[in-house]
Parts: C-alpha cells; structure tokens; sequence
C-alpha cells in the first residue's frame, strides 16, 4: 500500500512539473486571437507559437499576414529559370561538403521544414570531419548542453520548436559540439548600431572555435539574412557571412532555404518557386553545372535550396516522418477535453524541463494526428483547455 502510494504521488508530481513545463506551449485559439492584436510583430510572434505546437500550415499563413498579390516574373526570367536542371539538394551539399571548411545553411524561423533538412545532413558531415554545429537559436548561457546532450526550455527560444530539438539531438549524437555564437553585443541604442554589433560579435564568436582549433571544420546554423555574402547583407550594414568570412580567411559555403520554399500564401511566394519542379529537395543546376543562386537578388549566397509544397500524412508534414521516426497513432482514450495538445518525451529524458521530441494539436475526439517517433520508450502528456493533464507511456 505504502509503495502505490508513493508511486501515485510520484505520478502526480511528474504530472504538475508537466503542466508547469507545458505552460510554455499556447493552444492555437489562444495564439491566433494574439496574431489578430496590434502590437508590433504579432504576427511574427503567433507563427512562431504556432509552429512550435506542429501547426505547420497555420504558422505559415500567419506569417504571410493578408494575402498579397501573385509575384510577377518576366517571360525572360521565365524562360532561364526553366532551363536549369534539379538534381537532389542532400547529395550536391554533402558532395560539396568534402572540399569546405565552413559551411552556413539558414532557415526561416517560423518554417520547421528548414531544421528537418539541416537534421539529415549532420550525421554524413560528421563522417565528413565536420565537428562542430554553431546555432543562432543557442543560449550560451546553457554551459551543461554539450554533457546532457538534449535541449531544455533553457537552451534558447526558437530551441524549444521539436523540429529544433531534433536537430540539436541529431548534432550532439552525430558527435558534434554544440555552439552559442548570438552572444556578445548591446541591445540598446539605433537599429543600424546594433545590426552592426550584432553580425560582427556572430562572426567573432565563431571565429574563437577556429583560433582554438585551427583545423576545425563548422556547420553554422543561422537565420534568414544573416547567410547573406555580400556587402550590405543587413541593408545597411554586412550580415555575419560577410564578417566570418573576411575576420577567417575561409569562403564560407552558403546554403539558403528560405527563398525557394513555400509560403502560406501563393502571394507571399518567390515567384520562381512556381515554376520549380522536382519531387525532392533539391538544387538547381545551369547547363555548365554550376549552382542556382539568384532566387532572391538581394541575397549572396552560393546555392538556393528548393523545398517541395508539404504533402500530408495522417494528418501531419510528410517531411516530419523518415526512415527512424515513424507515425504513431494516438490509441489513448483521452479524458482532458478537447481542443488539447498532446506533448511526447523521450523516457530517457527529463520531460519536466526539456524539449518534447514532438507535439500536436487534437480539435476532437475525431482529430486523427499522428506522432513522430523514433526507436524507444517515450512518456507523452496530454493538456486540456482547463489545465489539466492525462500522462501515459508508449513503446515503439
């Protein structure tokens, strides 16, 4: 008797460092009535909430705001683009990657695509020498990463995304050092004054792991426009690329994904990525075979990666699910009221303060979302409208 009840309280306990843990995800309800206010970059933020809880579709709608008008493209441009030729984005950067020092791939924030496609590239750039992963998204401040290997609500704030969480599980057990480099600089005075401290103090801190160890191979992970080359990356100042390179000496291999991926809108699309075909993720090649890079004019990158439009699967990204994590159907009976999200932890994890390996959004009983699971024993947590939480475990 003595033993039950001490597991029943264990039990409760774990449920109340759940709710308390789970307080940092929102219910889409609650973020889109947040998307609708006017305080500066509601939208931005509403996307970003709402890609951390699986809402893949709605983040990017929000994102795009009202619908704009179909980007216009010349019959010249037209005619060019249509002339190149796709072959697999995966295969080209891990080809290339024999021969780079450096290499900077960028995401949308908002858009957990990116970081699935970055998470199937560490393992091979491992084997490649590659033995460091500098991500914009990290708080230097988490100084026990590397030795727990998983992130927690600590580790930063675009982090706590499960897509982000799997590509920094992916990095560390492919063997790679996780580094912070958006360190260093002052928030306060003008937008171009802090542009500028900031690209430089990104660049300066990963330029430290090379002055450490000069035969360093690094993949940097970052946002946007911070990949951008050339001279006026931020507008009015150069972007980190353009600093890392000229403080190293290395030509970094810039990979963008941001320009020729989808948009919640066709509106809000590249008009270029209209005319794209291929079945896969991929590069575009011209007839010398030399890469496609000037989907967005204003961006100096070495390449542009192309993101197929998202097809579904039992209700989720298709890009979510791979060869090691498969849908698991929900079978529990669920008792927290409708709509809820439902949270799954690795078991070998501390779920009161880490970053769930996934999460969905169930409107009904009828609501059919599957999970993404890998190999292993996970704890997952289901959160209704009123708080309260149901827990249960799953073997796959």
């Amino acid at each position: 008797m003595i033993k039950q009840v001490g597991c029943l309280i264990a039990v409760l306990s774990t449920l109340t460092a759940c709710a308390q843990e789970t307080s940092s995800y929102k219910p889409s309800a609650a973020i889109r009535q947040e998307a609708r206010s006017d305080k500066p970059g509601a939208n931005q933020y509403a996307a970003w909430d709402l890609s951390y809880i699986g809402e893949y579709q709605a983040a990017l709608e929000v994102w795009d705001g009202s619908p704009r008008p179909v980007r216009p493209l010349s019959a010249t441009d037209s005619t060019a683009f249509m002339a190149l030729r796709p072959v697999n984005a995966r295969a080209y950067i891990l080809r290339r990657a024999r021969t780079e020092r450096i290499i900077i791939l960028n995401e949308a924030h908002h858009n957990p695509r990116h970081r699935a496609f970055a998470a199937s590239l560490l393992p091979e750039l491992a084997k490649l020498g590659y033995q460091y992963f500098a991500a914009e998204g990290l708080n230097e401040q988490d100084t026990l990463l590397n030795r727990r290997a998983y992130p927690t609500l600590a580790t930063g704030y675009y982090t706590k995304e499960p897509q982000f969480g799997q590509l920094l599980r992916t990095a560390s057990r492919s063997g790679l050092k996780l580094v912070a480099y958006d360190y260093g600089f002052s928030r306060e005075g003008e937008m171009d004054e802090r542009t500028k401290a900031r690209e430089t103090a990104q660049a300066r801190n990963i330029q430290q792991i090379l002055q450490a160890d000069p035969q360093a191979k690094i993949v940097v992970y970052c946002g946007f426009s911070h990949i951008n080359e050339g001279p006026n990356g931020m507008v009015t100042a150069p972007a980190m690329a353009h600093h890392l390179s000229r403080l190293t000496g290395i030509n970094p291999f810039t990979v963008d994904q941001t320009a020729l991926t989808e948009s919640g809108t066709r509106g809000g699309e590249n008009a270029k990525y209209r005319l794209a075909q291929a079945p896969e993720s991929a590069v575009f090649l011209t007839t010398e075979n030399q890469p496609y890079a000037a989907a967005d004019p204003n961006m100096s990158v070495d390449v542009n990666v192309f993101h197929p439009r998202t097809t579904y699967v039992q209700g989720r990204p298709g890009w979510i699910f791979t060869a090691r994590r498969r849908p698991v159907p929900l079978k529990q009976q669920l008792t927290v009221g409708y709509p809820c999200l439902v949270f799954a932890y690795d078991a070998r994890e501390d779920l009161t303060t880490v970053v769930p390996v996934d999460i969905v959004e169930l409107q009904s009983a009828t609501d059919q979302k599957a999970m993404a699971l890998g190999k292993g024993r996970f704890t997952l947590v289901a959160k209704g409208p009123a708080g309260n939480a149901q827990m249960w475990s799953v073997k796959r």
